[in-house]
């Protein structure tokens, strides 16, 4: 009764905690910030001055003011400053170019670290790839042939927040309140049949079907919420992967051939391969080119990890039907249970080896790793120990034939991508018999 009371108690002073600091972390500035880039979605303006009040290192984004909304807008369009004064600075130091963009002419068209031709290059603009330019600078003549070259030096920035030198030479310099002046692109997405199919699917990792095809769903590499959407009506793309988040805030789409297509005012481009996939390809967020390729698939991902965690519980049925006890001379008892669980004594042969010391007799066992076809085998697949008292998961081959159970050990390293790859060089390999027991 007494640790009930103490436990809302706690629970009470914890919930008014996270209020007030709810409070406070929301209602108070840390700073301003300067928008780089403009944006239709949030709508900001290059140049405009907005209140910051939470900036994330974890997500990469700062939670800016607007119209009495909290939103999120990526680090890199935004210049930070702690005060009003320092900010106002900075708009007035770009306010020249402040709606002023580029689209690079060439592919490859250099980013320098200093307004040289010889400086060290810090990005490679791909052909149509647009940039934000902040100022003009004095720099040295580019000389090609033997002959001056016209332009200017203008530091500019990309899309994802890098920034550098560019000679205007190679750049189409555009302002954003009028169309770009001799776009050779055009936007017919309403009139493109094979854009609007992308428009209408689901997008989903090129790895989702590989996993299909071999018949090896591994259900920790794959997420309902990962994939690729165009984002039509909103205007910014996202592309959602393992470990990566990415978003492409776009003003249109331009074809550029037969099935190529450019995010405007983005790093990113789509290739529709064909009805069912696409590849894109952008600039990562360490400034270095990316390719990824996306599917579409008959059923949902929800669908497809639902089937495998049911496959994978018929596996563990038939263990516990067959047995659930088994005995062994040489590795004492293995129980399995009714509710995934396990409890096996009289394992000491296998610890430390094999079982880590002070792991238990007891614990979770799971079916989450599949044999690849090139290792030739009896056995059916492979069962994961999860002790009680062990940090990592102990492996083994399997296989029932009859009343009887066979288990090899299977290091960790023989498992890559979910998959066993290799069996150890010199296998423990454990024999089991079943007591029969009726159920």
């Amino acid at each position: 009764m007494q640790a009930n009371k103490f436990f809302y108690k706690l629970s009470f002073i914890c919930i008014i905690g996270f209020f007030l600091f709810g409070l406070t972390s929301c209602s108070d500035r840390i700073g301003y910030g300067v928008v780089n880039w403009s944006s239709l979605e949030p709508p900001l303006t290059a140049g405009d001055i907005v209140p910051v009040y939470v900036r994330s290192n974890i997500s990469k984004v700062y939670i800016i003011g607007i119209e009495k909304q909290k939103l999120e807008v990526p680090l890199w369009q935004l210049s930070f400053f702690t005060s009003m004064k320092e900010a106002q600075a900075y708009v007035d130091k770009t306010n020249e170019y402040r709606y002023t963009y580029a689209n690079a002419k060439i592919d490859g068209l250099p980013l320098r670290a200093k307004a040289e031709n010889t400086a060290k290059q810090v990005y490679r603009l791909r052909q149509g790839q647009t940039v934000k330019i902040l100022w003009k600078g004095a720099g040295e003549p580019v000389i090609a042939r033997d002959k001056q070259l016209e332009g200017e030096w203008f530091e500019v920035m990309t899309n994802d927040g890098t920034t550098g030198w560019c000679f205007s030479y190679n750049l189409q310099i555009f302002d954003e309140r009028e169309s770009a002046v001799g776009q050779e692109t055009h936007d017919d997405s309403a009139n493109d049949p094979a854009l609007q199919a992308v428009f209408t699917k689901n997008w989903y990792p090129e790895s989702y079907r590989k996993m299909i095809l071999k018949k090896q769903i591994n259900i920790e590499e794959m997420a309902t919420d990962w994939g690729f959407a165009p984002g039509e009506k909103k205007g910014v793309a996202k592309v959602e992967i393992k470990n990566d988040r990415f978003s492409f805030p776009y003003s249109k789409l331009t074809k550029t051939n037969t099935n190529t297509y450019l995010f405007e005012g983005s790093s990113l481009s789509m290739q529709i391969r064909d009805e069912n996939t696409v590849v894109l390809q952008f600039i990562d967020n360490n400034g270095k080119p990316r390719t990824e390729t996306f599917i579409t698939l008959e059923k949902t991902p929800e669908e497809i990890i639902t089937e495998e965690q049911e496959r994978r519980a018929a596996i563990l049925k038939n263990l516990y039907l067959a047995g659930p006890v088994f005995r062994s001379k040489n590795y004492g008892k293995l129980e399995f249970q009714d509710n995934n669980k396990f409890i096996w004594n009289g394992a000491k042969a296998l610890s430390p080896a094999i079982i880590p010391k002070n792991s238990g007799y007891s614990g979770y066992i799971a079916v989450r790793f599949f044999i690849d076809s090139s290792v030739k085998s009896e056995y059916k697949g492979v069962l994961s120990f999860d002790f009680d008292g062990a940090s990592e998961w102990v492996n083994f081959l399997y296989v029932l034939f009859g009343d009887s159970l066979k288990l090899e050990y299977i290091d960790s390293a023989n498992i890559q991508d979910g998959v066993v790859v290799r069996r150890n060089l010199n296998p423990v390999i454990l024999f089991f018999q079943s007591e029969g027991e009726k159920h």
